[in-house]
């Protein structure tokens, strides 16, 4: 076992008229011992490449859990229900046609909502979800004596800027459609008019997660909607549109709070 480890297998005595000399001689197959520091290089190669494997290792274990640690990522499920408030000025536009010739009126006024938005998105990557939305509430402009219904629906992307396991800084796109209700009572009059038309937005927001499950999310949004007056009635009677026609088109910021959930 010695001579196959290159160990020395006896001492040789040599002396000398300075004194005795102590030395190991090789063994009977001419073995020789090893270069001084020789073991302590191989020790210190074997101790290196140990610690790389085990960094290797360790990386490649912690890896999936590195990828996986973000708010969003492919086949992630996001639903969200919140309030909404918004401020926004509108523009309506009559034209009716008298003998022939078209005469049109604009009025700029201003209109508060309030809505529930219903969200729901997938992850198609870490980046990006694709998703719907569904946002019915309520419209109130400067006369405030309407009684009316709102809901906006379409097709939301959603970018996530910044993407990590707990926080998320988002930008949106709202692509879809309005119906709006305007339902109003004067004196010996009642009118009922029914729109619908176009719905554009802008948004960003930010994410914050309390568990894997929950979470909480805060938007700014800057909606536009361009409404068509679709069926008007007076007294319960229908006015035909053939000779009038009415645009409403509204600008403004909504501010959105919604409680969030992940998949």
């Amino acid at each position: 076992m010695a001579r196959s480890l290159g160990i020395p297998t006896r001492i040789e005595r040599a002396h000398t008229p300075f004194g005795t000399v102590v030395g190991h001689g090789g063994d009977d197959l001419g073995s020789s011992p090893a270069a001084p520091g020789q073991e302590q290089h191989e020790l210190r190669h074997t101790m290196r490449t140990r610690t790389t494997s085990l960094l290797l290792a360790a990386t490649l274990s912690a890896a999936p859990m590195l990828l996986a640690a973000q708010l969003n990522g492919p086949g992630r499920v996001h639903v969200a229900v919140g309030l909404a408030a918004g401020a926004h000025g509108t523009e309506y536009t009559e034209t009716g046609t008298v003998f022939g010739i078209a005469l049109s009126r604009k009025t700029l006024d201003g209109a508060a909502t309030v809505t529930v938005p219903i969200e729901v998105g997938v992850g198609v990557a870490d980046f990006l979800s694709l998703g719907l939305y569904v946002e019915p509430g309520s419209y109130l402009d400067s006369s405030a004596t309407e009684s009316n219904g709102l809901a906006m629906v379409g097709f939301q992307p959603r970018f996530y800027l910044v993407n990590k396991d707990r926080f998320a800084w988002m930008a949106s796109l709202r692509l879809g459609g309005s119906a709006l209700q305007i339902d109003r009572e004067e004196p010996f009059i009642r009118t009922e008019a029914r729109y619908r038309g176009g719905h554009f937005g802008l948004g960003t927001g930010v994410a914050f997660h309390f568990s894997d499950l929950i979470g909480l999310q805060l938007h700014a949004n800057y909606l536009t909607n361009r409404l068509t007056l679709q069926d008007y009635r007076v007294n319960g009677s229908e006015i035909p549109l053939d000779l009038y026609e009415a645009e409403l088109l509204t600008r403004g910021v909504a501010l959105q709070a919604s409680l969030a959930f992940r998949f």
